[in-house]
């Protein structure tokens, strides 16, 4: 599933933003690489997709190799994969706690909240006095919006003498949720008073404040309070709370703007992009002009695949004023991209560049596109200078300019770039395939394969090792059809 980045700040009552930008986009890779000394059926590797694996007959593992293959996979966030591995642990072993408790924790990463509930009933079945569990049961009830179950859940955990502030929250959000809002401030205040936990904090602090401007506003509707409460919840991501609030909200009340806008936001946050269409759209019927409305239809557009009309929508924020302007810059140069539009491309990710920068990897998709696509080697340099400079110390940064050094020709210059990235940073797969490009155009082809592979072995499932697959086997069967040609010339 595709992650969701859209908090703004100073938008939508102060929401607050995380930007993600992809850099470098490639080929997906399958198979090895062939064996030099094979001249038939080399494995030239497909673009854009990669074939079902060869399916390999499953060889009976012990309880302890079952549960060890599940934490490698899910340590590297395979959940799926390693949900596989904990259920053949479980049938082997039913009576073994570890597999059905790190079920519960696959299973919510991956948002299957039914399955997740299932795994905590068989964890309580094998230990009833779990306070984790019977905890963790509480939230998968709350992310299945079923609010009245969470709070007897809750209600039901037994008492202790030490007061816990999680638990407070929890106490504390569910009554907001059902409008016992001094049950709610006394709980949240209580919970406050005893946290230490800095997150926790956060969270109780954008409640209380809701509580605190509502209670400034002289005669206001307790519709105002909840949206205000809803807007809490949004920021503390308990999106499903905030949707059961705003519909509350909006259908008493159905021409709120800001309502509807609230609704979309906690619906693209749960990636239900449909959803957060709807509620977007009825927000800009109400007003056409407002710039954050635009944002998230442009937003909502880009992950529904609908690319003219999130460009349209995105355009239509800038020349509204949003801001920050440089988020929806990000976002318009993607697209670009995506419809190989790459002079406009280009030109919105240098509009990033003139704003800010934090991480070297902003500068990679440009000087790519640069480099690769519009055939101007000189700015690649341009830019990759710019890179070094902002970042000295950075193998990426030695690497864009050792890149377009070889697009420049200029392979003294690329090599000397290339291996002091390399020396930098010995396991940057980037500037091994850049090194096997400047070793093949100077008809180094023993050299360029060593470092295809090289790349290939640093990022086997990553873009760059794709990139260095398709490379070595290309100049590897050129090698083969050369010798075999002049073969053939001799007899």
């Amino acid at each position: 599933m595709r992650k969701f980045i859209a908090f703004i700040g100073a938008i939508l009552l102060a929401l607050g933003l995380a930007i993600g930008i992809l850099y470098l986009q490639g080929k997906t890779i399958s198979d090895l690489f062939s064996n030099p000394t094979d001249t038939t059926d080399l494995p030239l590797l497909p673009q854009g997709e990669s074939p079902e694996p060869e399916r390999v007959p499953e060889v009976s593992l012990t309880y302890e190799e079952y549960m060890e293959r599940g934490d490698v996979l899910f340590a590297s966030g395979a959940y799926s994969a390693a949900i596989f591995e904990y259920v053949n642990a479980s049938q082997l072993e039913p009576e073994q706690l570890d597999p059905f408790l790190n079920l519960v924790e696959a299973h919510y990463n991956l948002r299957n909240y039914e399955k997740a509930k299932i795994s905590i009933e068989a964890v309580l079945q094998r230990d009833p006095n779990n306070a984790a569990m019977r905890f963790k049961q509480i939230l998968v009830m709350i992310k299945l919006s079923d609010f009245e179950a969470a709070q007897v859940l809750l209600s039901n955990l037994k008492a202790s003498e030490v007061i816990n502030p999680q638990n407070l929250y929890y106490e504390g959000i569910l009554l907001a949720l059902f409008s016992d809002h001094d049950g709610a401030t006394s709980k949240l205040s209580t919970a406050r008073s005893n946290s230490t936990d800095s997150d926790l904090n956060q969270k109780i602090d954008r409640l209380l404040r809701a509580y605190e401007t509502f209670g400034l506003a002289e005669s206001a509707e307790d519709l105002y309070l909840k949206q205000l409460v809803a807007k809490a919840f949004n920021e503390n991501e308990e999106y499903e709370m905030a949707i059961k609030l705003l519909k509350e909200v909006l259908r008493e009340r159905s021409e709120l703007r800001d309502g509807w806008v609230l609704l979309g936001f906690a619906y693209l946050n749960l990636e239900n992009y449909s959803f957060a269409f709807t509620a977007f759209e009825k927000a800009y019927t109400l007003d056409t002009t407002w710039s954050p409305t635009q944002y998230f239809l442009g937003i909502t557009h880009k992950e529904l695949g609908n690319v003219d009309e999130a460009i349209v929508f995105f355009d239509a924020a800038l020349n509204s004023g949003f801001e920050p302007r440089v988020v929806i810059q990000n976002h318009l140069a993607d697209l670009y991209f995506d419809t190989q539009d790459y002079q406009k491309a280009v030109e919105a990710y240098e509009a990033v560049l003139k704003v800010s920068y934090q991480d070297v990897n902003v500068f990679v998709r440009p000087v790519w596109l640069y480099n690769d696509y519009l055939n101007d080697p000189q700015s690649a340099l341009r830019l990759s200078q710019a890179a070094m400079e902002a970042f000295p110390e950075s193998a990426m940064s030695y690497n864009l300019v050792g890149w377009s050094y070889i697009n420049l020709e200029d392979y003294k210059n690329a090599e000397a770039y290339l291996n002091r990235a390399i020396v930098l940073d010995p396991k940057l797969a980037a500037a091994h395939q850049n090194l096997g490009r400047l070793y093949e155009a100077r008809v180094m082809n023993d050299m360029a394969l060593a470092s295809y592979k090289k790349a290939y072995e640093l990022d086997k499932n990553g873009p760059i090792g794709s990139l260095a697959a398709e490379q070595y086997n290309t100049l590897l069967k050129k090698n083969l059809t050369q010798v075999s040609d002049e073969e053939g010339s001799q007899n």
